[in-house]
């Protein structure tokens, strides 16, 4: 699923993202993203087939200067609009430096290196959480709220989408350290819920005449695989404090939640927006 990101996802939403009129520098970055993202994302591949360690840290240091350059393309975006710049924009240059941190947890995946003595397991799933929910879900929203920029609630489902990704890292982070598990239960609801929020309007955008009938039915499918995939997270974040489900751990999680969002959601989302975008072109 992290090389479904690598080698298909990412071309697609920089396309998506791409603005008329770039600023010099981002427009630079961005060339030179579309240059090495192929090659590193091969290069990926390999170094997931590979033990951890030297070797597949080295082979995966290139995708960690991809991410790093498409965090930087959406800090120097969002630095040189300053406060004028629109909810939906901020939510795609956030997706991309929310991209930066998951590779650099790719990068300690594949060195076999675990931050602040997480499971590997941990390390591993933070690497795709931030592939996936820092990438895509604020993608999302920031599209959504251009398609209905007078709607509130997806105002309000963006800003919880861009809050919740970190928010959901710094929890788990606390409750790493011993600080208990309150705070990566809420963070784990609020994201779940905002979440469930850009799902709902995700469907929405399969009722209304946004591309062919074949968008309309993957944004259907998107949405609808988003709002089970987040009320498995929020369930998920619910176990230690109201919500003990034997049966929902990592594994689970890892194959019902990951399945949805990246397959359901990610994938058919993305090829739904890519195919309406070609139709008004």
């Amino acid at each position: 699923m992290l090389l479904l990101s690598a080698l298909v996802l990412l071309p697609l939403v920089l396309e998506l993202l791409a603005e008329d009129g770039e600023k010099a520098r981002p427009a630079q970055l961005l060339g030179w993203i579309r240059v090495l993202q192929s090659p590193a994302a091969s290069l990926l591949a390999w170094a997931c087939s590979q033990p951890e360690g030297s070797w597949a840290a080295l082979a995966a240091a290139p995708w960690l200067v991809v991410c790093g350059l498409a965090a930087a393309t959406g800090w120097l975006r969002a630095t040189k609009r300053g406060g004028g710049t629109s909810l939906g924009r901020l939510c795609g240059d956030t997706a991309l430096v929310f991209l930066g941190v998951g590779g650099a947890w790719v990068l300690a995946d594949r060195a076999g290196y675990q931050p602040l003595n997480f499971d590997r397991a941990i390390v591993a799933l933070t690497a795709m959480h931030f592939h996936f929910a820092g990438l895509l879900l604020p993608t999302q929203a920031g599209l959504i709220v251009r398609v209905f920029p007078e709607s509130r609630f997806a105002a309000r489902a963006a800003v919880g989408t861009v809050l919740g990704v970190p928010a959901v890292a710094m929890g788990i982070t606390a409750t790493q350290l011993g600080f208990g598990p309150a705070f990566e239960c809420a963070a784990g609801v609020g994201l779940a819920l905002s979440g469930m929020a850009i799902a709902v309007l995700t469907v929405r955008l399969g009722t209304e005449r946004v591309g062919s009938w074949i968008a309309r039915g993957l944004f259907v499918i998107a949405g609808t695989s988003l709002f089970l995939g987040m009320i498995l997270a929020g369930c998920y974040a619910l176990r230690s404090v109201a919500m003990p489900l034997p049966w929902l751990g990592i594994p689970a999680v890892r194959a019902l939640h990951g399945t949805l969002n990246a397959l359901g959601f990610g994938l058919g989302n993305v090829l739904a927006w890519t195919l309406a975008a070609n139709r008004s072109h």
